[in-house]
């Protein structure tokens, strides 16, 4: 089943890519952010990667760029960056709109790689690029699928 553009202002969706050097890169919606045609071509499969990566093992230093608070996006960001992941939330305006842009919040001491993962996932995310490098973009600007 597709997410439709009604789905992408509703839903606070959690998405995958894989960045310029082979990293896990996690993307928060917030229900108000863009979102590649990649992710909105199969709910299922971005419910899969969502499912893998939330049930990953955690195995190395979390890196905190926003107050960890309790709120549930920071102990999400918290767990996927012990797991190696890079984690980026909607940015926003100075008016508080949403913006073509996702801001970093955590980051790992140890990056997760495309290479490191199963071959079931691998195929997954292989044609999940993002066109920038997580470990030193604070900023990723993502094109809409709509």
């Amino acid at each position: 089943m597709r997410y439709d553009e009604i789905d992408l202002q509703v839903e606070d969706i959690m998405w995958f890519g894989v960045d310029t050097k082979g990293c896990i890169v996690e993307f928060t919606t917030g229900g108000s952010a863009n979102v590649p045609e990649y992710v909105c071509r199969s709910r299922e499969e971005t419910e899969a990667l969502e499912k893998y990566f939330t049930n990953m093992e955690q195995h190395t230093n979390a890196n905190m760029l926003i107050d960890r608070n309790g709120s549930p996006l920071a102990n999400d960001a918290f767990a996927l960056a012990s797991c190696g992941l890079f984690c980026y939330d909607v940015a926003y305006d100075k008016d508080h709109h949403p913006t073509s842009y996702y801001n970093k919040i955590a980051f790992p001491d140890k990056q997760l790689k495309i290479t490191n993962l199963p071959d079931n996932i691998k195929r997954l995310i292989c044609d999940h690029l993002i066109s920038a490098d997580a470990a030193s973009d604070q900023l990723i600007q993502v094109d809409n699928a709509y």
